[in-house]
Protein backbone atom coordinates (compact mmCIF):
# COMPACT_ATOMS: atom_id res chain seq x y z
CA UNK A 1 0.00 0.00 0.00
CA UNK A 2 1.37 3.75 -1.22
CA UNK A 3 -1.60 5.79 0.30
CA UNK A 4 -4.93 5.71 2.50
CA UNK A 5 -7.78 8.27 1.95
CA UNK A 6 -9.31 8.57 5.22
CA UNK A 7 -12.79 10.01 5.54
CA UNK A 8 -13.21 11.93 8.87
CA UNK A 9 -15.88 14.18 10.34
CA UNK A 10 -16.79 17.95 9.70
CA UNK A 11 -13.60 19.43 9.44
CA UNK A 12 -11.45 16.54 9.66
CA UNK A 13 -11.92 15.16 13.11
CA UNK A 14 -11.16 11.19 13.87
CA UNK A 15 -11.79 9.31 16.91
CA UNK A 16 -8.54 9.92 19.45
CA UNK A 17 -8.20 6.43 20.07
CA UNK A 18 -4.05 5.84 21.02
CA UNK A 19 -4.09 2.40 18.59
CA UNK A 20 -5.79 4.26 15.82
CA UNK A 21 -3.81 7.05 15.93
CA UNK A 22 -0.22 5.02 16.30
CA UNK A 23 -1.52 3.08 13.22
CA UNK A 24 -1.67 6.31 11.32
CA UNK A 25 2.06 6.88 12.35
CA UNK A 26 3.45 3.67 11.55
CA UNK A 27 2.01 3.62 8.18
CA UNK A 28 3.32 7.79 7.83
CA UNK A 29 6.84 6.57 9.02
CA UNK A 30 6.74 3.52 6.49
CA UNK A 31 6.24 6.18 3.17
CA UNK A 32 2.44 5.65 3.37
CA UNK A 33 0.55 8.79 2.39
CA UNK A 34 -2.26 9.49 4.17
CA UNK A 35 -4.76 11.87 3.66
CA UNK A 36 -7.67 12.80 5.41
CA UNK A 37 -10.97 13.97 3.98
CA UNK A 38 -14.40 15.45 5.28
CA UNK A 39 -17.53 13.48 4.65
CA UNK A 40 -19.25 17.03 4.51
CA UNK A 41 -20.43 17.71 1.45
CA UNK A 42 -19.21 20.77 1.45
CA UNK A 43 -16.44 22.60 3.63
CA UNK A 44 -12.60 22.02 3.94
CA UNK A 45 -10.32 19.70 6.33
CA UNK A 46 -9.01 21.87 8.75
CA UNK A 47 -6.88 19.84 11.00
CA UNK A 48 -5.52 22.68 13.32
CA UNK A 49 -8.94 23.96 14.30
CA UNK A 50 -9.44 21.33 16.80
CA UNK A 51 -7.57 19.05 19.07
CA UNK A 52 -8.45 15.63 17.47
CA UNK A 53 -7.46 17.20 14.10
CA UNK A 54 -4.28 17.92 15.69
CA UNK A 55 -3.51 14.56 16.55
CA UNK A 56 -3.73 13.38 13.17
CA UNK A 57 -1.04 15.76 11.73
CA UNK A 58 1.47 14.92 14.71
CA UNK A 59 0.53 10.77 13.27
CA UNK A 60 1.22 12.12 9.70
CA UNK A 61 -1.67 12.41 8.23
CA UNK A 62 -2.11 15.38 5.56
CA UNK A 63 -5.14 17.44 5.02
CA UNK A 64 -6.99 17.17 1.93
CA UNK A 65 -8.48 20.64 1.99
CA UNK A 66 -11.94 20.50 0.13
CA UNK A 67 -11.11 17.84 -2.38
CA UNK A 68 -13.66 15.42 -3.04
CA UNK A 69 -12.64 11.47 -2.69
CA UNK A 70 -12.81 11.23 -6.23
CA UNK A 71 -9.86 14.37 -7.39
CA UNK A 72 -8.04 12.74 -4.49
CA UNK A 73 -7.75 9.12 -5.52
CA UNK A 74 -6.75 10.12 -8.99
CA UNK A 75 -4.49 12.74 -7.52
CA UNK A 76 -2.82 9.90 -5.97
CA UNK A 77 -2.55 8.08 -9.04
CA UNK A 78 -1.23 10.73 -10.95
CA UNK A 79 1.91 11.31 -8.30
CA UNK A 80 2.41 7.85 -7.37
CA UNK A 81 2.70 6.80 -11.36
CA UNK A 82 5.68 10.08 -11.15
CA UNK A 83 7.82 8.01 -9.06
CA UNK A 84 8.25 10.67 -6.82
CA UNK A 85 9.18 10.54 -2.82
CA UNK A 86 6.87 10.47 -0.41
CA UNK A 87 7.43 13.94 1.06
CA UNK A 88 7.35 15.26 -2.53
CA UNK A 89 3.79 13.21 -2.60
CA UNK A 90 2.79 14.76 0.08
CA UNK A 91 4.03 18.48 -0.44
CA UNK A 92 2.18 18.30 -4.23
CA UNK A 93 -0.91 16.78 -1.94
CA UNK A 94 -1.80 20.30 -0.70
CA UNK A 95 -1.01 22.08 -3.89
CA UNK A 96 -3.74 22.94 -6.23
CA UNK A 97 -2.29 20.95 -9.82
CA UNK A 98 -5.66 21.27 -11.85
CA UNK A 99 -8.54 23.06 -9.82
CA UNK A 100 -8.88 19.95 -7.46
CA UNK A 101 -8.43 22.40 -4.52
CA UNK A 102 -9.43 25.92 -3.53
CA UNK A 103 -6.26 27.26 -2.50
CA UNK A 104 -5.38 28.86 1.09
CA UNK A 105 -5.23 32.74 0.67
Amino acid sequence: MKALILRSYGVGNAPQNKAFLQELQEASDRGIVVVNLTQCMSGKVNMGGYATGNALAHAGVIGGADMTVEATLTKLHYLLSQELDTETIRKAMSQNLRGELTPDD
